[in-house]
């Protein structure tokens, strides 16, 4: 700016750079999952200020042959991707107990299937991703903690990945089933991934939300469960309440989060507005 006679210049201070993640839960897009272009419509608008769109997809998309005999398998049309990547979806992580549902082949196609709709996609293997936005350095990690997992080879991922001065966002299948408070397992596990320099762990496999909260001294934000973002389970009115949750980071770390509630329509496969009931219920987990 120029000064006028006799004065000084005063120059603003230039902000510090930002970033900001929107998460979600579980999408499954089998099943008796229909995806319409309105499935995800109604978060367009609480997108604007995300950088990056992630999700857990909870479903393969393969034509291959179921290769599970859990009665819940979950492999969904190829097809069906467009429907994410139509969605502003970035990165969807694929660690998780419905992986392997028509098994490596159908992983396998499931990875050049999202790679062919333009989308990135985190795990099963601990290879960090990494993405730079707005000259902050993010690594993406995902792991399955459901079945054997080894938290040694976790922490290593996430030390390793700091090294290299990224903030580290990890994705973690974990938890029990319909339970919407985090188990002891699942805090002792959160506090040995943020001791190892994770600033965000985002959870999924409940199917229903559990609390958000800051340990380590406020350095790491968990978000121990956001639930279902997309899917066609009805009896229990929690598994249709969720939340999307956009994280703000400064170079430092997780700066601020914000929870914007949603309910999922069952019946014609979206998400829509929730009631002033259901927004209460969700609120709670992010207070």
């Amino acid at each position: 700016m120029l000064a006028s006679p006799g004065c000084a210049a005063i120059s603003s201070p230039t902000p510090a750079p930002s970033v900001t993640l929107a998460l979600l839960g579980d999408v499954m897009l089998g099943r008796s999952v229909h995806p319409t272009p309105e499935t995800f419509a109604y978060l367009e608008s609480f997108l604007a200020s995300a950088d990056l769109l992630l999700a857990n997809l909870e479903s393969p998309l393969t034509d291959s042959p179921l290769q599970t005999e859990s009665p819940y398998a979950l492999c969904a049309p190829p097809e069906n991707a467009r429907y994410l990547a139509e969605a502003g979806f970035d990165l969807l992580a694929l660690s998780n107990n419905h992986s392997l549902d028509c098994g490596v082949k159908g992983l396998l196609e499931t990875q050049r299937t999202l790679a062919d709709a333009g989308l990135g996609f985190i795990g099963p293997g601990p290879e960090p991703v990494y993405r730079s936005v707005n000259g902050i350095q993010l690594a993406f990690l995902a792991f399955d903690a459901t079945t054997q997992f080894d938290i040694e080879t976790a922490a290593q991922a996430v030390r390793s990945a700091r090294e290299t001065g990224a903030l580290v966002v990890l994705s973690i299948h974990w938890g029990a089933e319909y339970q919407s408070g985090a188990s002891a397992g699942q805090k002792e596990i959160a506090a040995r991934l943020a001791e190892a320099g994770a600033a965000l762990i985002w959870g999924h496999h409940p199917h229903v939300l559990q609390p958000a909260e800051r340990i380590h001294d406020g350095e790491a934000l968990v978000l121990y469960s956001l639930g279902n973002a997309l899917f066609d389970q009805y009896g229990l009115a929690d598994t249709r309440r969720s939340a999307l949750v956009l994280v703000t980071f400064d170079p430092q770390g997780v700066e601020e989060f914000e929870a914007i509630p949603f309910v999922i329509d069952v019946r014609n496969s979206r998400i829509v507005e929730p009631g002033q009931e259901d927004v209460q219920a969700i609120m709670k987990y992010f207070k």
